[in-house]
């Protein structure tokens, strides 16, 4: 019996290297690299790849063009011909831990991140608590959190944004704005690192992720919608980094703006570096091509930017966050991703996007993580947004 549990023990230890190896990634990487038709799908550009259409050509080269541009696209979305700078959280929600909902929590992770429970332990303990502020209540440097909320209409299309204040601040914003099939508490240790550091940080999440809905109405829908001007699709997405930059700038001044976004979240980073020249460096990671280029799931991405492209291609939108001295966007692509935006694609347009970004006075990078086969912001593509954000001296390649 003993003999037995000893092999028991042996074979549930083996088990237990080979998951760990499997599931780390160098491993995940070789992985990739060794799997059928992997040279097709990663190494290789896709037949076509250069036989861009009209709504995905580069035609921006003027800074007289791109104010043009941006006064159409912030029409668009506003019904105003500039950048709506009074618009302003409808509700004030101030350290939110000590106000909790009538009907649940503060900071809530409802929504269909739920189905990732089992493979994040964190998020299972964060969710037991009850009120997801309380899990920050310990992070180094952290003053409080407070919830930005307002609605679009009646009742529905609400947002909601957690601005967290550093006690030690820095001087610095990050704007961050998570992706589908998941909330920015999955992000937490992105967060916590960046406010133990000094950063002001405000937290986004997609349409119907997170606090992103209506279920606790006294806390989120009760008061007039706002204006009637918006598009009601567009403002739902592209509304909250302008109120959380409105919000944070009443509050006090910052020496430097970033906009970090993952996924989906990328694709509201690059149209929110478009309209909002306050940005100053804008990082979309693990998203955004032309739209020519988009195949299987990325194809649900136009929807994102849909009635945006006839006005601005997404190449141009791209120069539009980069179109003048000061201004710099870095897009990160992991080139292993087992989800999507994967492979060199962007490699048929890098050059001549850095071309009219430079034109302009602006930066514009390409970057091919490939530490990894995740579709996530890695350590590698951390410590460069880091450096970019601090204006180190670290190269961004």
């Amino acid at each position: 019996m003993i003999r037995l549990f000893d092999y028991l023990g042996l074979l549930f230890g083996i088990a237990a290297v080979l998951a760990v190896l499997y599931y780390w990634d160098p491993t995940r990487v070789m992985i990739k690299r060794l799997a059928p038709g992997a040279e097709a799908r990663f190494e290789q550009m896709p037949k076509g790849a250069t036989d861009l259409t009209l709504a995905d050509l580069l035609t921006l080269n003027e800074a007289a063009a791109v104010d043009m541009r941006r006064r159409t696209l912030i029409n668009k979305v506003f019904g105003v011909s500039g950048l709506p700078l009074d618009l302003m959280p409808q509700r004030i929600i101030r350290d939110v831990e000590k106000t909790p909902g009538a009907v649940k929590k503060c900071l809530s992770p409802t929504g269909p991140s739920l189905v990732h429970l089992w493979s994040r332990m964190d998020t299972i303990i964060m969710r037991g608590i009850g009120c997801e502020a309380r899990f920050y209540r310990d992070w180094r440097n952290l003053a409080g959190i407070d919830e930005l909320t307002g609605h679009m209409q009646n009742r529905w299309r609400n947002y909601a944004i957690a601005y967290f204040r550093p006690v030690q601040a820095n001087g610095r914003l990050i704007l961050y704005q998570q992706g589908l099939a998941a909330t920015y508490h999955d992000q937490h240790r992105l967060i916590e690192g960046w406010v133990a550091e000094g950063y002001t940080v405000a937290a986004m999440n997609m349409p119907g992720y997170g606090d992103n809905t209506c279920y606790d109405l006294e806390r989120y829908c009760v008061d007039p919608p706002m204006g009637g001007m918006y598009d009601k699709e567009l403002a739902q997405n592209f509304a909250p980094p302008v109120i959380a930059l409105n919000h944070a700038m009443a509050q006090t001044s910052f020496e430097h703006i970033a906009m970090v976004g993952v996924s989906s979240g990328a694709w509201v980073t690059l149209v929110a570096a478009a309209l909002d020249p306050r940005i100053d460096l804008s990082v979309p990671v693990a998203g955004v091509l032309p739209l020519n280029l988009l195949q299987g799931k990325e194809e649900s991405a136009r929807g994102i930017v849909a009635g945006l492209t006839d006005i601005a291609s997404v190449l141009d939108l791209a120069v539009m966050g980069a179109d003048r001295p000061g201004r710099r966007q870095i897009q990160i692509f992991n080139r292993f991703d087992r989800c999507c935006f994967y492979g060199p694609r962007p490699e048929s347009y890098a050059s001549d996007l850095q071309r009219s970004a430079a034109a302009l006075g602006g930066r514009l990078d390409l970057l091919f993580d490939e530490s990894h086969a995740r579709h996530k912001i890695s350590d590698w593509a951390l410590r460069r947004i880091m450096a970019a954000i601090d204006g180190g001296a670290e190269r961004a390649e």
